[in-house]
């Protein structure tokens, strides 16, 4: 009955999964697999509890997919951090799969009686096959485990790329289910038995629908020019020289993917200095002028669509002529409105925190790791001092 109940709750959850509105391409990917992966849970639950004897006609078709999770795996987590570049590659990541199921022909052409016979005496002539089924299996599991690690360190340099506040943002996720992947791929490499891999399986699958059903991916939300906030009467100074600065060395050219139609100006051509100096100062133009900054939701996209430029091209922009990504960019500024409204005399009635949240900043533990990056020095102690 335990076994039993693993499969009904996997059933229930790919049916939230299917029902679930407004899917992503992340989404679609996740329901695919938690459906294939509820079929091999069926087909453990079979093996682990000897009903297989009894259905032999569907023997042979559970050999191919141990190679299915980790392809998924890493389609999961490149679709839901928005980082594919090619719209049809993905059919490569399951030619193993294919290629196992041609290699299996001789079993699945097999009479229910021979597949009984042939199962019920380990699969006799296939002990080669098997053997290399099993290292290839690993190695794919563990490469792609690997392989999507890439993409999720990737992410998060992608996410400061875009975006001013992460404090709503968790790779958590991601983490927990590339790690879960890897603790059954554990299981399997050093203590097979039917079941401790059921019950790996079985607890994973659970996690993968609960927490897929609601997961939404970091960069769906769009990029809609924001209304910026009013201007403070006064100029600040330190902020001005903040925002023009500008090192010697260049970045190299960053496109991203992501902009509007219609504002794709440089995406095409090379961004000359000449350029980067203007569109610089057109940003510090903008930032002095409507304190876009103040806005704790603003993005990279937010910010690019004021200016009418790819956001690539704000990105490479920002990289060179602050050396700072978009997230320490917009947070500087943040620190340094900060440290002049604390010190006009009509906010001294005001608690630190709601002042940060005045600039921009949408926690305290942001506003406190920031302001320490940019000075120093904690909120608390720089008023001190």
């Amino acid at each position: 009955m335990l076994y039993l109940t693993g499969i009904i709750v996997s059933v229930y959850l790919l049916i939230l999964l299917i029902a679930k509105p407004q899917k992503t391409t992340a989404d679609k990917i996740l329901t695919a697999w938690q459906f294939l992966a509820t079929i091999h849970l069926v087909y453990l639950y079979l093996f682990v509890t000897e009903q297989y004897k009894e259905v032999p006609v569907v023997l042979g078709w559970e050999l191919p997919f141990p190679f299915i999770h980790g392809p998924f795996l890493y389609l999961y987590t490149l679709y839901l951090t928005n980082q594919q570049q090619y719209k049809n590659r993905w059919i490569w990541h399951f030619l193993p799969f294919l290629v196992v199921y041609i290699i299996w022909i001789p079993v699945l052409i097999q009479s229910p009686e021979q597949k009984l016979y042939t199962y019920t005496h380990g699969l006799p002539g296939y002990k080669g096959v098997i053997v290399g089924q099993t290292i290839a299996t690993i190695v794919s599991g563990i490469g792609y485990v690997i392989a999507s690690l890439v993409l999720l360190k990737r992410h998060r340099r992608n996410i400061d790329g875009q975006f001013s506040n992460t404090g709503k943002i968790t790779l958590n996720w991601l983490r927990y289910l590339i790690g879960g992947i890897g603790v059954i791929w554990f299981f399997v490499t050093f203590y097979l038995t039917a079941q401790t891999l059921y019950i790996s399986v079985s607890l994973f699958i659970f996690f993968l629908g609960f927490f897929g059903v609601r997961q939404e991916g970091i960069f769906n939300r769009s990029s809609s020019v924001v209304q910026p906030p009013q201007p403070l009467p006064d100029e600040n100074p330190v902020l001005l020289k903040e925002m023009t600065a500008a090192p010697a060395t260049p970045a190299p050219a960053v496109f991203m993917e992501n902009a509007a139609p219609g504002k794709v100006k440089y995406e095409k051509s090379t961004l000359t200095e000449d350029d980067a100096t203007e569109i610089h100062r057109r940003l510090v133009q903008l930032m002095q002028d409507t304190r876009l900054f103040k806005n704790a939701e603003l993005t990279l996209g937010d910010v690019a669509g004021q200016l009418d430029i790819h956001s690539g091209i704000l990105s490479q922009v920002i990289n060179s002529k602050t050396e700072k990504s978009f997230y320490d960019y917009i947070n500087h500024l943040r620190v340094e409105e900060f440290k002049k409204i604390v010190a006009l005399p009509n906010n001294q009635n005001y608690t630190l925190l709601s002042l940060a949240f005045e600039c921009g900043f949408n926690s305290k533990s942001s506003f406190n790791r920031n302001f320490k990056k940019f000075t120093g020095l904690a909120p608390s102690e720089y008023l001190k001092s």
